[in-house]
């Protein structure tokens, strides 16, 4: 293997699809024309990715030379920081969604998702950057074809998930909970040429292709779904802002399909859907809208997985009315899965300095809280959980994440 390494993780996901964390298919060839692919499982339980001891006894395939990493998972970026300590003779350089950073400058590496803790340096042999690998190389972005190709341990006809970038941002940038909106504005790539080489792949399972960008705008709704291959193999996730403007952009790319639609799941955030608690996290749409959403894709075989959030500390009891309300009015089967989770703050953002909760860290990098809510909250949180129980019950939705919802509710 050549001294320098373009390293990937992936993992199988609950004995179902593999995940490719498939950071250098936009630079593909530009990267093979300087080193090797190594594809590098990672732990597949991210329950355990915070025990420190499961990155010890990872082997590399050299010794001394270049390994540049795509980190898309926090636990990605701790595995080369684990990696530089043990391997002083490499010079890491890793890049990728966890990487991603406020500012760019020639100063230090300024994070977005998390802070280094007091007192912590990172090994001199490791380089973190927010920059793409075309600008680190000189190379305009996207100036190179997209190609993948996939780790041999993967069985034919296995489910794959991948992930196709239209560009690095979110359009909207104002949920509280949510710091995207702090990347910096010069490290930002969008892809001018939608090709669709992922149709290109001769893998026969199964293609999970995530369209890669914060939120679907309602250009992209209206130019690129109408043309997405729609080859019975592969399936398309992405993330869609349940507003007036993309639904307009929804229902025009719908009736220019001709009734050819590509096999799309759409993930919609739910969040806490009273009109009072979107207002605070600063969604900019209202009920009626989620609603709306909601019935094109059911009239139309959309599948949606909803995102609802719990663990607030602001609620009153006219939001649990509305929750309520909502929840009977979504029709059934209009949501294939609704994901719960409690509500996590991330430094940098409104929640983290709203809430308080127990630190939580990975090596160096402090990672914000779980938030922890007074009394009367957590009996609102608690009714709020059992309407959505019932819902689940009710409307032919798979809920997903509610042991933890649970324990969380058990704990504070």
């Amino acid at each position: 293997m050549s001294d320098t390494i373009f390293l990937q993780f992936y993992n199988q996901v609950k004995d179902n699809y593999f995940d490719l964390c498939n950071g250098f298919s936009d630079t593909y060839d530009l990267c093979a024309g300087k080193g090797d692919f190594l594809w590098y499982p990672h732990e597949p339980d991210s329950n355990k990715w915070y025990t420190e001891k499961i990155y010890q006894d990872r082997k590399l395939p050299i010794d001394t030379g270049t390994v540049y990493i795509s980190a898309v998972y926090l636990n990605h970026l701790y595995q080369a920081f684990v990696w530089a300590t043990q391997y002083p003779n490499i010079h890491f350089v890793v890049g990728g969604p966890a990487a991603a950073e406020r500012s760019i400058d020639s100063g230090s590496w300024k994070p977005i998702y998390f802070k280094l803790q007091e007192g912590v340096s990172l090994p001199p042999n490791l380089k973190i950057t927010g920059i793409s690998v075309e600008d680190w190389f000189g190379v305009p972005n996207f100036s190179g074809k997209w190609k993948l190709d996939l780790p041999d341990r993967i069985p034919q006809n296995s489910p794959i998930y991948f992930s196709y970038t239209l560009d690095n941002r979110c359009y909207w940038q104002k949920c509280i909970y949510c710091n995207i909106a702090l990347h910096a504005k010069e490290a930002f790539r969008k892809r001018e040429n939608l090709a669709n080489e992922f149709k290109e792949i001769t893998h026969p399972g199964t293609k999970l292709v995530r369209l890669n960008t914060g939120s679907m705008t309602p250009q992209y709704i209206k130019e690129l779904l109408p043309n997405l291959p729609c080859n019975n193999d592969l399936e398309y996730r992405m993330f869609m802002r349940p507003a007036t403007p993309e639904n307009k952009a929804l229902t025009e790319a719908l009736k220019n399909c001709n009734g050819k639609f590509p096999n799309i799941t759409l993930g919609i955030g739910i969040e806490f859907p009273s009109d009072r608690m979107l207002t605070y996290v600063g969604k900019g749409f209202n009920q009626k809208e989620m609603l709306e959403s909601l019935h094109i894709c059911k009239e139309h075989g959309l599948r949606v997985n909803g995102n609802f959030i719990l663990g607030w500390n602001n609620l009153i009891q006219s939001d649990i009315e509305e929750l309520a309300d909502f929840m009977e009015k979504v029709p059934v089967g209009a949501m294939a899965t609704l994901q719960l989770r409690w509500l996590y703050a991330h430094p940098y953002t409104d929640i983290h300095d709203a809430y308080q909760g127990e630190a939580i860290a990975m090596g160096p990098f402090y990672l914000g809280f779980r938030v922890r809510i007074p009394e009367k909250q957590l009996a609102l949180n608690q009714k709020a959980c059992d309407i959505v129980e019932h819902f689940g019950r009710n409307k032919a939705c798979k809920l997903e994440g509610m042991a933890n919802i649970h324990r969380y509710l058990q704990e504070s």
